[in-house]
C-alpha cells in the first residue's frame, strides 16, 4: 500500500511534561509512508524550545515553532494550528492534544487508508469511553470547526485548515480506534 504523507502537527503550552511524554512516541511510529512531527509551542518558553533543539538534532522529521508573545490578543490555539499547517511539508496534516493516548505505534498506519482527496476531515477518537452519542450530539448542535477542542486526532487536509472553513462532520468521517 502506497501511505499518504502527512504532518503531524501538536501544539503546546504549559504542558510540557505531557510533551515530554508524546514527543517518543510520535518520533517511533510505525508508518510505511513519509510523516514529521511539528510541535507548535503556544507560550514560547526557553527551556521546552531548548529540549526541542536537542531532539530536532537527532530527529531530521522534527521541527519545532511558537506563537509570538504579540499574539497574546489573538486566539493563540487557531494562530498555532495555522503556524503548524503553514510550517507543514505534506498536504494531509494529523493534529493532537499534547495529551492524546495514543493506541499503539501503528495508529497513523490503521487511519492511511481514510485518507482520500474525497474527504477533507477524519477525526479518530482515541479513547474508548467516549461515546458517540456525546460527540454527535456536541457536533449537530453547532458547525464544527478545526479549533475547538477535540478528544482525538483530526486528519485534514492543509488547505482545510488554513482557509479555516466551518466543516460539519458526519458519523461516517468518526473513526473509532
Amino acid at each position: 500500500m502506497n501511505s499518504q504523507s502527512v504532518s503531524i502537527i501538536v501544539t503546546c503550552g504549559d504542558q510540557q511534561q505531557q510533551l515530554r511524554q508524546l514527543l517518543p512516541s510520535l518520533l517511533s511510529l510505525r508508518y510505511g509512508g513519509d510523516y514529521e512531527v511539528i510541535v507548535v509551542d503556544k507560550m514560547h518558553d526557553k527551556d521546552l524550545e531548548e529540549w526541542l533543539e536537542d531532539m530536532e538534532a537527532q530527529y531530521s522529521y522534527l521541527s519545532h515553532t511558537f506563537c509570538p508573545a504579540s499574539s497574546r490578543g489573538l486566539d493563540v490555539q487557531r494562530l498555532a494550528l495555522t503556524l503548524g499547517a503553514k510550517a507543514a511539508n505534506f498536504e494531509w496534516l494529523a493534529i493532537l492534544p499534547v495529551d492524546v493516548n495514543l493506541p499503539s505505534k501503528e495508529w497513523l498506519q490503521k487511519l492511511a487508508p481514510q485518507l482520500s482527496k474525497e474527504s477533507d476531515i477524519q477525526v479518530c477518537l482515541t479513547d474508548a469511553r467516549r461515546r458517540w452519542g456525546w460527540f454527535q450530539s456536541y457536533l449537530f448542535r453547532r458547525k464544527f470547526s478545526l479549533y475547538r477542542s477535540i478528544p482525538g486526532i483530526i486528519l485534514c487536509h492543509r488547505s482545510t485548515l488554513i482557509q479555516g472553513k466551518p466543516i460539519k462532520l458526519t458519523k461516517q468521517q468518526i473513526i473509532k480506534l
